[in-house]
C-alpha cells in the first residue's frame, strides 16, 4: 500500500515553538561613581564569551583552608560582565561556576569543549578563576570545588593543560586570564607564593594573563572592603564598571587601562593597611584590546587616588539595602559600617532601604582623600494613606481579586472573564491611589499590571520602574518588569533586572523561572534548562519552570546528533509538560496570577490580554508539547490525544491543526487507514482555512494534494 512520507515543520508558536566599630584586620584576597559621559555604542563592542569560576568553601579542605569572598567575588565579575556598561558580554555567553557547581568534570567541559567550540577570532574571552591554586611535583594546579588534598594531581585542573587551551583551541584574538588565587591556607607545603606565581609565569605568552598578586606576595581579603571583598576582584570590577577609562577618556575600556588601574589601586589599598600585594600582567597582547566599555571617567583629567574619598555607611537596623547613585552596593547592618572606598569627588546620593519601612536617602558630599560617614537612619514603617489604599483595593477587584472587608490576605478568584473596560477602569483608580499616595509603590505596581495586561508595555514598564523607584526592595515589580522587557525584545536588560533580583532574594524560584523563559527567548537552551532546574529546586511546584524547562529541552532534542540523545531528551520534556499541565490544571480564576508572567508573550488575544485566553494557550502550549514530545518517543496515539486537548482550549489555532495533521499523517504511514488519512487531511484543510498565509500552509497544502492522490487508489469513499 502506498505511505505517506512528508516533511515534519517544527511548531513556531509560544512557549512550544523556537526561540562604626574597630575594623576588622584584612585577611589573605573602588566604588567610583561617574558623570554623564557618552559610550562605545554595543553594537562596536566585539562578541564576548567568558567562563567565571568562584570557590570559597572546598567539599575536601578543613576549616582553615577555606576561603571567604570567592565566590560572593565572582558573582560581582558576573554581573559585571553581562552589564551593558561593563563587560557588555550577552549573558548566556557566560557561565558562571560557583561553589559546588565548580567540580573538575564541569571547569573542564567548559574550558576544554565549550569555549573552543563557541568563540571565534573576532571575539573577546575572559576567564576567571577565585579559588586555591597549588603547586605539587614543581606541576601548577587550579583548585576545583571537588579538589582532593591526597589525591591533587588526578583531582585538580593543570595550569598547563590551562595554557594550551587558551593559546591554541580557543580561536579568539583577544583572551584574558583573570586569576586571584595566591591565598593563605595553602593545601599543600610545596604551594608558597612564590611557587605558584613562577606557574603562572610559564603560561604561554599569547595571551594576557592578569594575577592578583606578584612573587613572594598572598592574594588578601578583607571583610570590611564594601560588602566583602578579595582587593584584586574589587578593582577589577571598578575598571570593568568603567573607572578604568582614563587615557584617553572615551568610553573604552582597553587592556593598559585595566591593568593600570586594577594594579595601582591594590598596591595602593593594601599599603594603606600596612600589606603588599601588586596585581601582575603577563604575555603579549594589545595594549588596545577592548576588554569593555562604560561611563566611568572620573573627570577630564588624570584619575589620581587624591581625587577620591571614602564612604562610611551605617545605620540604626540589620539588612538594609544601601544604593549609591540608584546601583546597589550591597547590606549593611548595626554592628558593620559598609565602607565603600574610590568614590569619585562630588555630591553622591545614598540610600537606604528595608521592607516595610520608608527608605532614608541622603546626599553626601565626597571630599577628595578624606573619608566620609554616611548615616542612614530607617525609622517609619511604610504607612500608605487610607484613601489611597482604599482607591488601590477598588482597582484589585477590577484587575484579577477581590478582597474581603475582613482581611487583606483573603484573595477570592473571580469567576468571570476580564474585559478591557474593567481595566481601563482599574487604571483610573490606580492612578487616583497614587494621586493620592505619590509614595504608593504597589498602587504604581498594579499601574503596571494593569497596563501590562492592556498590552501597553512602554506605559507598564514605566509604573514598574515607579514601584521600584519608590520601593527599591519591591521585587515583584522587577520580575513583572522582567517579563515585558522580555515582550518589547530586550531578554538581555531582563536578564540583569533578574540578576539583581535573586541578589535582593536569592531564593526567589519565580525569578529563576522568568530568568528561563529569557534565556529561552534568545535560544539559550542550556542556560534556560539551568535557571528552571534552580526554580524549581526553591519550589517544585513552579508551573513556569516546568514549562520553560519542557521546552528547552525539546529544542536540545530536536538539534542532538544521537537518536539516543534525542529519544532521552524528548523523554525528560514529556516529564516536564506533564507537570506543568498537572500544575496549572485548575479554574481560570486560580490561574490569573501564573497568567501574568505570559500575557503579551505570545500567548492569549493579542487585541487584549484576556486572562482565560492566557490561561487558554498555556494549556494549549503544554498539551502540543507533550503531543511533539509523546511522537518522537514512537507514541502516536497518545501524541493524537494531546495534540486533540490542545485544540480544546484553541480550536483556532491554525498551528495545532497542522501538528494534529502531521500526527496522523504519521499514524498512516505505520498503521493505514482510510480514517486516519482522511483525518490527516481534514486537519490541514482547516488550518489553511484559518491562516492561508503561514508557511506551514504551504506545506500542508502540498499534504493535502498528495492526500487526495492517495485517496482514490485506496478506494476510501
Amino acid at each position: 500500500m502506498p505511505m505517506l512520507r512528508l516533511a515534519f515543520i517544527l511548531l513556531a508558536s509560544a512557549a512550544v515553538g523556537a526561540q562604626t566599630p574597630a575594623p576588622q584586620t584584612p585577611q589573605g584576597r573602588d566604588l567610583i561613581l561617574v558623570p554623564d559621559k557618552p559610550v562605545v555604542p554595543r553594537e562596536g563592542v566585539p562578541r564576548g564569551y567568558a567562563l567565571i569560576v568562584g570557590v570559597a568553601q572546598y567539599r575536601n579542605l578543613d576549616a582553615s583552608k577555606q576561603l571567604q569572598f570567592s565566590e560572593s567575588d565572582a558573582e560581582s565579575m558576573y554581573r559585571v560582565l553581562i552589564n551593558h556598561e561593563g563587560g557588555s558580554f550577552p549573558a548566556e555567553n557566560v557561565h558562571f561556576l560557583k561553589g559546588s557547581e565548580a567540580t573538575l568534570a564541569n571547569v573542564r567541559h567548559e574550558l576544554e569543549e565549550w569555549l573552543p567550540s563557541v568563540a571565534q577570532p573576532a571575539d573577546r574571552v575572559v576567564v576567571y578563576f577565585a579559588g586555591h591554586g597549588f603547586v605539587q611535583n614543581g606541576k601548577g594546579y587550579l583548585a576545583p570545588w571537588d579538589v582532593e588534598p591526597d589525591r591533587l594531581d588526578a583531582t585538580a585542573y593543570p595550569m598547563t593543560a590551562l595554557g594550551d587551551v587558551l593559546a591554541n583551541k580557543v580561536k579568539a584574538n583577544w583572551k584574558v586570564l583573570l586569576t586571584d588565587a595566591c591565598h593563605s591556607g595553602k593545601i599543600n607545603a610545596e604551594t608558597t607564593n612564590e611557587s605558584l606565581e613562577l606557574q603562572f609565569s610559564a603560561l604561554p605568552g599569547s595571551f594576557l594573563t592578569l594575577t592578583a598578586t606578584t612573587e613572594r606576595e598572598q592574594s588578601f581579603e578583607d571583610p570590611n572592603l564594601a560588602t566583602g571583598y578579595g582587593f584584586f576582584t574589587y578593582f577589577l570590577v571598578q575598571a570593568f564598571r568603567g573607572y578604568a577609562d582614563n587615557d584617553p577618556c572615551d568610553g573604552r575600556i582597553t587592556a593598559d587601562e585595566l591593568i593600570e588601574y586594577v594594579r595601582s589601586n591594590v598596591r595602593r589599598y593594601a599599603r594603606e593597611r600596612q600589606l603588599s600585594q601588586t596585581p601582575t600582567a603577563r604575555g603579549d597582547y594589545e595594549p588596545d584590546m577592548l576588554l569593555g566599555v562604560g561611563q566611568g571617567c572620573l573627570s577630564d583629567g588624570p584619575k589620581a587616588p587624591s581625587m577620591q574619598g571614602v564612604a562610611i555607611i551605617e545605620t540604626n537596623m540589620d539588612d538594609v539595602d544601601v544604593y549609591i547613585d540608584g546601583a546597589m552596593i550591597g547590606k549593611v547592618n548595626r554592628s558593620k559600617p559598609l565602607v565603600v572606598p574610590s568614590l569619585s569627588m562630588g555630591l553622591h546620593e545614598f540610600q537606604g532601604v528595608k521592607a516595610g519601612y520608608e527608605p532614608d536617602r541622603k546626599e553626601v558630599m565626597i571630599a577628595p582623600g578624606q573619608e566620609s560617614t554616611v548615616t542612614i537612619r530607617i525609622r517609619y514603617a511604610r504607612q500608605p494613606k487610607k484613601p489611597a489604599v482604599a482607591l488601590n483595593e477598588q482597582g484589585e477587584t477590577l484587575l484579577f481579586t477581590r478582597r474581603s472587608s475582613m482581611s487583606l490576605m483573603n484573595l477570592v478568584p473571580v469567576e468571570r472573564k476580564q474585559g478591557e473596560a474593567d481595566l481601563r477602569k482599574a487604571v483610573s483608580l490606580f492612578e487616583r491611589a497614587l494621586a493620592e499616595d505619590p509614595q504608593f509603590a504597589l498602587a504604581a505596581y498594579h499601574l503596571g499590571q494593569a497596563y501590562q495586561l492592556l498590552l501597553d508595555y512602554d506605559e507598564s514598564i514605566k509604573y514598574y520602574e515607579r514601584a521600584m523607584a519608590i520601593d527599591p526592595a519591591h521585587i515583584e515589580s522587577r520580575v513583572q518588569g522582567a517579563a515585558v522587557l522580555i515582550e518589547q525584545g530586550d531578554p538581555d536588560e531582563a536578564i540583569r533586572l533578574l540578576t539583581d533580583v535573586m541578589r535582593l532574594d536569592p531564593d526567589n524560584d519565580e525569578a529563576y523561572s522568568m530568568l528561563s523563559r529569557a534565556y529561552w527567548d534568545k535560544g539559550a537552551w542550556r542556560e534556560a534548562i539551568g535557571a528552571a532546574d534552580k526554580a524549581i529546586t526553591i519550589h517544585g511546584s513552579n508551573a513556569q519552570a516546568h514549562l520553560w524547562r519542557a521546552d528547552a529541552r525539546r529544542q536540545l532534542a530536536a538539534a542532538a546528533k544521537s537518536p539516543t540523545e534525542a529519544v532521552r531528551l524528548y523523554a525528560l520534556a514529556r516529564t516536564d509538560y506533564r507537570a506543568f499541565l498537572d500544575l496549572t490544571n485548575f479554574s481560570s480564576g486560580l490561574g490569573s496570577r501564573l497568567a501574568f508572567h505570559f500575557i503579551g508573550m505570545g500567548v492569549g488575544s493579542r487585541r487584549h490580554a484576556d486572562r482565560q485566553g492566557a490561561y487558554d494557550s498555556l494549556r494549549s502550549a503544554g498539551f502540543l508539547g507533550l503531543c511533539l514530545s509523546e511522537q518522537k518517543v514512537g507514541y502516536p496515539l497518545k501524541a493524537r490525544e494531546y495534540c486533540q486537548r490542545a485544540l480544546k482550549h484553541a480550536p483556532k489555532d491554525p498551528i495545532a491543526h497542522f501538528l494534529l495533521g502531521n500526527v496522523n499523517r504519521d499514524l498512516y504511514n505505520t498503521r493505514p487507514s482510510c480514517d486516519v488519512l482522511k483525518a490527516a487531511k481534514n486537519s490541514y484543510l482547516t488550518m489553511i482555512g484559518l491562516n492561508p498565509d503561514l508557511n506551514e500552509s504551504k506545506n500542508a497544502q502540498n499534504y493535502v494534494s498528495q492526500i487526495n492522490g492517495l485517496l482514490p487508489r485506496l478506494q476510501c469513499g
